[in-house]
């Protein structure tokens, strides 16, 4: 399921969806968190063309962060080029619907390691969503788009960040603290935003509490999961975040076409094993991340996670893989 950064949107009412067209997303999104993606593309082909088009996007991109099928993503990127190039912009429904469709591409090229497109698609969408609020507009997607990149944005900049617009992080925290708490049917995506938002101001404990809710409302969501046991290691409690981690890697087992999820688990067993002491586990865990059968899903990998295993492998004395 999608749970990294802003993927599964949709208005909520004041007129920017084409009438109707609001309720197959919620239907499709509701099948997407049960993992059902074949009847959620079924559901997809009810829309016209663009729209149609948006949420089969959506869907595969859900997919893909289930399974990890490099296909999905060429497919997705493929799809979502098309339909922006023949969008129109000129309605603030229309205008609506590019933003959620550069949102989709800004996702799939950073996947894809064109981080330049992806940051140009992202500003893009932020700033049509701005322009829907400055003509009056309100719906709790706009406020989750706007909201995360105006705080990633001034987040990445540093102390630079007040020569490009200012310390705009207070009012991207609110935006999206708005959007993760609305009824919107995707919701889930504004939620994950603020998870990595607590986590990146350090507020562990609530960030967590909110994995702890979602996990309330979807126990079997992996990456979900996943989000658990990183925030409690961060909070020191090593051993509930073992056992989350243990959960997580039994539960992927087999299940993914490039087992990134699955490597991610071991991955991070080893390192919750090294900072409680537990050296010969650590070094067993790091060595089935590091498995050549893995080679193939290493590129997928967060890259905060590879970088910290890297220090762990020389001072356990193993190899680099590379």
């Amino acid at each position: 399921m999608i749970l990294a950064f802003l993927l599964l949107l949709a208005a909520a009412g004041d007129g920017l969806w084409p009438r109707g067209a609001q309720e197959v997303f919620r239907a499709s999104a509701r099948q997407c968190e049960a993992a059902q993606y074949a009847q959620a593309a079924q559901t997809a082909q009810s829309l016209p063309a663009d729209e149609r088009d948006l949420l089969l996007t959506i869907v595969a991109l859900s997919r893909f962060e289930d399974l990890h099928d490099p296909t999905l993503i060429r497919e997705s990127r493929a799809r979502i080029e098309a339909l922006l190039d023949r969008m129109p912009d000129e309605s603030a429904s229309q205008q609506f619907l590019k933003a959620l469709a550069l949102v989709q591409a800004s996702v799939i090229y950073g996947k894809t390691g064109d981080n330049f497109k992806a940051a140009l698609r992202g500003r893009k969408a932020a700033q049509l969503c701005q322009s829907l609020m400055d003509q009056g507009h309100r719906s709790p997607d706009l406020d989750g788009i706007l909201g995360g990149y105006l705080f990633w944005k001034a987040q990445s900049l540093g102390m630079a960040r007040s020569l490009f617009g200012g310390d705009t992080r207070a009012r991207g925290i609110r935006l999206t603290e708005s959007a993760a708490s609305s009824d919107s049917p995707f919701r889930d995506a504004y939620r994950t935003s603020l998870v990595w938002i607590r986590f990146e101001q350090g507020k562990y404990g609530e960030a967590l509490a909110i994995c702890q809710k979602a996990l309330g409302e979807m126990p079997d969501h992996h990456l979900w999961l996943q989000a658990k046991g990183d925030m409690l290691f961060r909070l020191g409690r090593l051993d509930e975040a073992l056992a989350t981690y243990r959960q997580s890697h039994s539960d992927l087992i087999g299940v993914e076409v490039l087992p990134v999820n699955l490597l991610s688990a071991a991955g991070n067993l080893g390192r919750i094993h090294y900072a409680a002491g537990r050296l010969d586990s650590a070094r067993k865990w790091i060595q089935v991340f590091d498995a050549p059968t893995g080679k193939s899903a290493r590129p997928w990998l967060p890259a905060s996670l590879v970088r910290e295993i890297q220090p762990l492998r020389r001072k356990l004395g193993l190899p680099d893989p590379r």
